[in-house]
């Protein structure tokens, strides 16, 4: 009888403990990505528009770690053709104001390269290690963050798209 009565004591502790409820559970961010290998940048341009949207998966925690769901795009064109990729994935990311986080994602990859060539996609597995800064925090928990991705995604037709990525993040 102790260990259930210790149990719960335990667990209301840890519950009375739990990080705040936040207003970090949707995220939405906007930038560049540039892909790190030269044919990946004849065809899809030196810089291309990235976006990427992260839903939480979880609520308040002892530890400050969340459960995301992700969206991942980039997409440009240059020289008569265009490299694109969508991607769907799950994460895990810390809610403290300077934060890392990685997520695995499925991807579907397309590549343009002109008429002489032709396109070519393909799906495969993918990641993104991520690390940001919260620049401008707002009333509620949300905020505005600088964040910088490393993209590691599937080879198509013998390009590599992987690169880095550059963004602002909205937190709501």
């Amino acid at each position: 009888m102790y260990k259930l009565f210790f149990a719960v004591a335990v667990a209301l502790t840890l519950t009375s403990l739990a990080v705040p409820a936040r207003a970090d559970s949707i995220g939405i961010s906007v930038g560049e990505a540039i892909p790190f290998q030269a044919p990946a940048r004849a065809i899809g341009g030196t810089s291309q528009l990235n976006l990427g949207a992260d839903l939480s998966l979880s609520g308040a925690k002892v530890i400050p770690i969340k459960a995301v769901l992700l969206f991942d795009y980039a997409g440009g064109s240059a020289n008569a053709g265009s490299l694109n990729d969508y991607g769907l994935g799950l994460g895990a990311r810390l809610t403290t104001p300077l934060y890392v986080g990685a997520g695995a994602f499925l991807y579907d990859v397309n590549a343009n390269q002109g008429a002489a060539i032709g396109s070519h996609s393909t799906n495969g597995f993918g990641a993104n290690i991520f690390v940001g800064e919260r620049i401008l925090p707002l009333p509620g928990g949300a905020g505005i963050s600088a964040q910088i991705t490393y993209r590691q995604l599937p080879l198509v037709n013998g390009i590599n798209p992987s690169g880095v990525g550059f963004a602002l993040r909205g937190s709501f």
